[in-house]
């Protein structure tokens, strides 16, 4: 089975953002066969809100960003570069946010609103 990467945005290192726009680096989870095979970071270079081709760069080769919550721009350059926003309805760890992800219990909103505004 080839193996799948997701992005989690985190602004700690340690928990989902709860703002896509508001994270400082992607951590890059590669799943192989059903489990985490590998996590590197990847540091974003600037936090402003509206860097939308940041988030794309960064979650290059990636099939899900895992967020806490986005706007509807940042919602749609995911989409249009063919990565899965998926926004959680409630905070979480990095860890239960793969754990969940793998798991397929993930409680998540379609709810998309920029907090910067």
């Amino acid at each position: 089975m080839n193996p799948t990467r997701i992005a989690i945005a985190t602004a700690d290192g340690i928990s989902v953002c709860d703002h896509l726009a508001h994270s400082r680096e992607f951590v890059i989870v590669e799943i192989a066969d059903g489990a985490e095979a590998s996590r590197q970071v990847r540091p974003r270079g600037t936090i402003a809100c509206g860097n939308h081709k940041s988030f794309l760069e960064l979650a290059e080769g990636c099939r899900a960003v895992i967020c806490g919550g986005i706007g509807q721009g940042a919602w749609d350059s995911l989409k249009a570069g063919g990565i899965d926003p998926v926004v959680l309805a409630g905070g979480c760890g990095i860890d239960e946010a793969i754990a969940g992800y793998l798991a397929g219990t993930l409680a998540t909103t379609g709810q998309r609103v920029c907090l910067c505004h």
